[in-house]
């Protein structure tokens, strides 16, 4: 069997200081196998004005997020999303997104248990965490739902399927720190 390797992507962004994404991949027990991140990237004011509300949209999906995927050696074979916005990727890239969360709801039965929300949004109980984790996919993945949460309730077993996000935009920050120090 294959080794099962999951992407998790953030950019960060912030209007003085420009704007950073990461993408990191993991194998089933949430060890890195990959890290990417980009340079900073700091719109002019020109582009700021052409752009308008569209610009940070850009940067995030068809710029940084784009480059990032494209780049990577070790493709993942589900890539974890903050937002809906980067569904739109998804016509880009052979490998089903995914917004993980926890739901704010009772725990459900056992662990694996799921109760479809809709027919792209699922609940999942994890043994790992009290509350199911919600399972959100664009309508180009909904036909691939039962397969992602088998998928993520096997992973479920072996790591924290929220842990390695926080972990990218923890090391963003880092970079980003460390830019702004050196630039001064």
């Amino acid at each position: 069997m294959a080794e099962v390797k999951i992407g998790y992507i953030d950019i960060l962004g912030d209007p003085r200081a420009g704007y950073i994404g990461g993408v990191l991949v993991t194998d089933r027990v949430g060890v890195p196998i990959e890290f990417r991140h980009t340079e900073l990237v700091n719109p002019g004011r020109v582009q700021k004005v052409l752009y308008g509300k569209s610009l940070e949209r850009f940067l995030k999906c068809e710029s940084l997020a784009k480059c990032l995927l494209t780049d990577l050696d070790n493709k993942p074979d589900l890539l974890v999303v903050p937002d809906a916005e980067y569904y739109q990727l998804t016509r880009t890239f052979n490998f089903p997104f995914v917004q993980l969360s926890k739901a704010a709801k009772e725990p459900l039965q056992k662990h694996g248990e799921a109760v479809d929300v809709s027919e792209s949004e699922a609940l999942l109980q994890i043994a790992s965490i009290r509350e199911p984790l919600r399972i959100k996919v664009d309508r180009k993945n909904a036909p691939a739902m039962a397969g992602l949460k088998t998928l993520l309730a096997d992973l479920g077993r072996t790591m924290d399927l929220l842990e390695p996000a926080a972990r990218v935009q923890a090391a963003l920050k880092e970079i980003l720190t460390d830019l702004v120090r050196e630039s001064k």
